[in-house]
């Protein structure tokens, strides 16, 4: 049999070892492009998992965004579509950390605004004390911006202190107030302010233990990312702990003076700030709710976000004059 005059020739030769070439090019640059991806996940594996929460954070409809508020620039995320939800992070976090909450408030007919405070996140860092006063100024401020007059608001640990200093000075803007693990009141600490400002593996060892009563066991590079993070914030942190410390901003006495709607949630095993300063808060506003959450720890609106946003929807929905009461969860 004679073979194809097109088999063995020279440009038949030529033209599968050019094929072959270009495969192998393909081929390298995808090894390269794993090599440089898994390079930069090793170095820092905290932006990889930050984009994963702002795409799904994009996926559920809510956006990030910028506005000014006076001489800062604020960023924030906004989404879905009903009456005004404001959400406020605590000491050393950012908008980010109500991902696990965000889309369930915005699919439930809510118009969904997660702000970074001063120092925070995405937001200005100016060279200021840092105090709770001028975090319940920014919010006052960013609500101008964005155009909303009365809103319905929830702040976690430091961000319920400002919650609460914001409703007491701005009580015709505030439909409903909740405070989940909420800083404000004096209580007694078991441990060192210095706790905020780990250095090392075992201070943030040591700080994890106290946000939460089931810490998770992270990788080493994890851990060493997460300690560079602090390093580039500690000042902002530093300064905002001691304007804390000084005391001028506490709300013991005053709490009273606030008549709205509030719903307190505790987690049952925080030692950051323990529930007693929760039931403190619910016997000095009579008309507040208070809800407790079994196995759970200061960070509860993250680790035990599917048990508690049931309820906190609940309460959202409920009549503006509901009665006060204590809830095991």
């Amino acid at each position: 049999m004679m073979a194809s005059p097109h088999t063995n020739s020279p440009g038949h030769s030529t033209r599968n070892a050019t094929t072959r070439l270009r495969w192998k090019a393909v081929w390298l640059i995808c090894l390269a492009v794993l090599l440089i991806a898994g390079m930069f996940f090793y170095e820092r594996p905290m932006s990889v998992a930050d984009a994963g929460v702002r795409l799904r954070l994009r996926m559920a409809g809510i956006d990030s965004r910028y506005t000014q508020v006076g001489p800062y620039r604020v960023h924030y995320f906004v989404g879905g579509e009903g009456k005004p939800l404001l959400l406020i992070h605590g000491l050393g976090a950012r908008a980010e950390d109500w991902a696990p909450e965000m889309p369930a408030y915005a699919r439930q007919g809510f118009r969904i605004y997660a702000i970074d405070l001063l120092g925070c996140g995405r937001t200005s860092r100016p060279d200021i004390s840092y105090s709770i006063q001028q975090q319940a100024d920014l919010v006052q401020g960013f609500l101008k911006a964005v155009h909303v007059q009365q809103t319905d608001v929830a702040g976690w640990s430091m961000g319920g202190w400002v919650t609460l200093l914001y409703t007491l000075e701005h009580p015709k803007h505030v439909s409903r107030a909740i405070v989940m693990d909420s800083a404000g009141l004096t209580f007694h600490a078991d441990f060192s302010p210095s706790i905020f400002e780990p250095k090392n593996r075992q201070e943030l060892a040591q700080l994890m233990a106290v946000l939460t009563p089931h810490p998770e066991v992270l990788p080493d590079f994890v851990e060493q990312d997460i300690l560079r993070r602090m390093k580039q914030n500690a000042w902002v942190i530093h300064r905002a702990v001691q304007s804390m410390l000084a005391g001028q901003d506490l709300l013991d006495g005053r709490l009273g003076q606030i008549h709205v709607p509030v719903l307190i949630v505790w987690g049952q095993e925080d030692t950051l700030i323990p529930p007693t300063s929760g039931m403190q808060m619910h016997l000095d506003m009579q008309q507040s709710v208070l809800e407790l959450y079994r196995g759970c720890g200061h960070i509860a609106p993250a680790t035990c976000a599917d048990r508690i946003v049931p309820h906190v929807l609940d309460f959202l929905r409920s009549h503006p004059a509901m009665a006060g009461g204590t809830y095991n969860y």
